[in-house]
């Protein structure tokens, strides 16, 4: 009996190893890169409600990243930084999503430049202070969210979260039957 016991624990104990490998293997980090002062944001949260479908970016004139915001599943969240000023919009693609994301940092994140499984690049800011590249570590995940901090004047840090693609799930749910053929 207490032989028995000891396996069924190891046998738990692996079953609950493998599972937490697996877990863990499926999400990645990138960041934080820039000088992280002043008060943290994150959109942890917003992108239960779905994929990133669009993007705006506010930047100083010649200078740095003043503001972020993300559509999830056709939902804007929060505006975080310093929200003044034109601000460049990105609507993605049905079935696109980003990929990587390089820049710039110092003091301020200085440049972000976004990349698609599209293959689109959008620029912005200007390439001053350090490079960074930022890209998941699971072959096939994607940008889920991003967090970091900002101040009065603009985006002080960032941190890119990656998971896995929710699109093909999605899809699978959307599938119409085709005209004329009849299920059932």
């Amino acid at each position: 009996m207490l032989l028995l016991q000891i396996l069924i624990g190891t046998f738990v104990l692996l079953a609950n190893s493998v599972s937490e490998t697996a877990a863990q293997a499926r999400f990645s980090y990138s960041g934080e890169f820039g000088s992280a002062v002043g008060t943290s944001f994150s959109y942890s949260g917003d992108h239960f409600w779905g994929p990133i479908t669009a993007f705006r970016v506010w930047e100083h004139p010649s200078s740095y990243i003043k503001a972020l915001q993300f559509q999830f599943a056709g939902t804007w969240s929060k505006t975080y930084g310093y929200e003044q000023g034109k601000h460049h919009e990105v609507i993605l693609f049905p079935g696109e999503e980003i990929t990587q994301i390089s820049g710039k940092h110092s003091t301020y994140v200085y440049q972000l430049i976004f990349f698609t499984n599209y293959r689109r690049t959008f620029f912005f800011g200007q390439p001053a202070g350090e490079s960074f590249n930022a890209v998941p570590l699971e072959q096939g995940n994607v940008l889920a969210f991003i967090t970091g901090h900002h101040n009065g004047a603009g985006i002080t840090g960032i941190g890119m979260h990656w998971d896995q693609s929710i699109l093909p799930a999605l899809k699978s749910y959307a599938q119409i039957p085709e005209v004329g053929n009849s299920s059932g």
